[in-house]
C-alpha cells in the first residue's frame, strides 16, 4: 500500500491545479523578515540569518504554504555599481553593451518608485541600449541556472517559488511611472521594440526557471490609479496573455499579481482574459477598490484567487480585528478556489502576534485545525 507524502509545495501545486478541490491553502504574501523574526519569538521558535529558512521554520510550526518569490529583471541588466564615479550624494552602476557601456545614476537619499532619477531609461537613446543588454542574456545561461538551481535547493519542498515580474510594460523596472507613459506616447516605435525584447529576454530566464523546478511564471501590470483600462488593454494585457500561453504550453503554471485598483478591470471580463491560473490579490480599501465577494464572483470559476488581508489592519490592527477580517475572507470566498493570504507582501514592522493570528484563525475557518 503506498503513502501519499503531503508537504507544503505539493498541497499549494495541488489546491491550484484541482482549481480548489483539494485542501486549503493558508498562504501569507513574502513577509518581511522582521515579522517572521518577531513571529518566531513569539512561538519560542529559534530563529537563524537565513529569512526562508526562518520562514519555512515558522509555516511548519504553524502550518501554513509559504511562497518565496526569485529575481527575474536582476538576472537580466546585470548593473555594476563603479564606485569611482560614484559620491556621496549618486551612485553610478554600468552595464557593459557592444560599443561601450549604459549608465544610470541613483540619488542615495530621498528616493522613491516614482523618482525619475532611479531609472536608467530617461531618453529616446537609452531604447535602443536596453535591446542591446536583453541580447546578450543568453552569456549567463550558466549563472542563471545556478542561481534557479540554489533558489529550489534552499526552499525544498517546503513551499513554492513564484519567478519575479518580467513586467514588460515597466520595461523591466527600467523606466519610470512617468517617463513609461511619455515614451508610450512620444516614442511609441522604440518603446515596443523594447518591450519585445524585454518579453523575448524573459522567456530564456524562464526556460531556465521551469527546468530548474521553479513552480510559477508571473507578471505583474499597474491597478488603474496608474493606467487606464484601455491602456492596460493595449500595453500589458498582449504580453500576460503570451505569457501564460507559453508557460502552459510548457505545463507549467501562470501567476499574476496586481495589488492596486483593479475592480473594473475584474467586473468587465479584461482579468479573465490572461489565461491566470493565480490572480493575486483582490485588493479592498484601503490597498485597493474591490469588494472580495463581489470580485471573487465575476472572476473566472478555473482561475485561484488569492489574498486579501488587509495590510494596514495587519499592522496595525488587534488580533480580535485581525481575528474577525479573517474569518470574512473565508466566509466571502467560499465555495470558490481561494488562497487566503494578505492583500500584498506583509509590512516591515508587523506584530508577530498579528502574524500568527491570522495564519491560525485562517486554518480554523477552512477546517484545517
Amino acid at each position: 500500500m503506498s503513502t501519499v507524502v503531503s508537504n507544503a509545495r505539493s498541497r499549494f501545486l495541488d489546491y491550484v491545479r484541482s482549481r480548489g478541490t483539494s485542501e486549503p491553502v493558508v498562504s501569507p504574501f513574502l513577509p518581511y523578515p522582521d515579522v517572521i523574526e518577531d513571529a518566531l519569538r513569539l512561538c519560542a521558535l529559534p530563529g537563524g540569518e537565513d529569512p526562508v529558512a526562518n520562514e519555512i521554520a515558522l509555516a511548519c510550526h504553524l502550518g501554513y504554504e509559504p511562497m518565496f518569490m526569485s529575481q527575474m529583471h536582476e538576472l537580466v541588466f546585470q548593473w555594476q555599481v563603479d564606485e569611482e564615479l560614484s559620491d556621496e550624494q549618486w551612485e553610478v552602476a554600468a552595464i557593459s553593451i557592444p560599443g561601450g557601456k549604459w549608465e544610470r545614476r541613483i540619488p542615495r537619499r530621498d528616493v522613491s518608485m516614482y523618482d525619475e532619477r532611479c531609472y536608467a531609461v530617461r531618453g529616446r537613446e537609452d531604447h535602443t541600449k536596453l535591446v542591446k543588454v536583453c541580447e546578450q542574456v543568453g552569456k549567463r545561461e550558466a549563472a542563471i541556472r545556478s542561481y534557479f538551481s540554489e533558489f529550489r535547493s534552499r526552499v525544498g519542498e517546503n513551499g513554492v517559488i513564484v519567478i519575479g515580474h518580467p513586467h514588460p510594460g515597466w520595461l523591466g523596472y527600467q523606466i519610470g511611472p512617468q517617463n513609461t507613459f511619455l515614451h508610450w506616447h512620444d516614442y511609441r516605435k522604440e518603446f515596443q521594440i523594447s518591450m519585445d525584447a524585454i518579453y523575448e529576454a524573459s522567456l530564456f530566464v524562464m526556460q531556465i526557471a521551469l527546468e530548474e523546478g521553479i513552480d510559477f511564471m508571473s507578471d505583474s501590470s499597474y491597478g488603474l490609479e496608474m493606467t487606464s483600462p484601455e491602456l492596460f488593454q493595449q500595453m500589458d494585457l498582449p504580453y500576460i496573455r503570451k505569457f501564460a500561453d507559453w508557460t502552459h504550453e510548457r505545463g507549467g503554471l501562470f501567476w499574476y499579481h496586481n495589488c492596486g485598483f483593479t475592480r473594473r478591470l475584474i467586473l468587465e471580463g479584461q482579468f479573465n482574459c490572461m489565461g491566470a491560473d493565480v490572480i493575486e490579490t483582490l485588493a479592498e480599501p484601503p490597498e485597493g477598490d474591490n469588494d472580495l465577494q463581489e470580485s471573487r464572483r465575476a472572476l473566472d470559476r478555473s482561475i485561484c484567487s488569492k489574498g486579501n488581508l488587509s495590510l494596514t489592519l495587519l499592522r496595525e490592527g488587534n488580533p480580535e480585528e485581525v481575528a474577525e477580517a479573517t474569518r470574512a475572507i473565508v466566509r466571502q470566498v467560499e465555495g470558490y478556489a481561494h488562497i487566503v493570504s494578505t492583500a500584498d507582501a506583509v509590512l516591515p514592522g508587523t506584530p508577530g502576534e498579528n502574524y500568527v493570528t491570522f495564519v491560525q484563525t485562517a486554518r480554523q475557518a477552512l477546517g484545517r485545525s
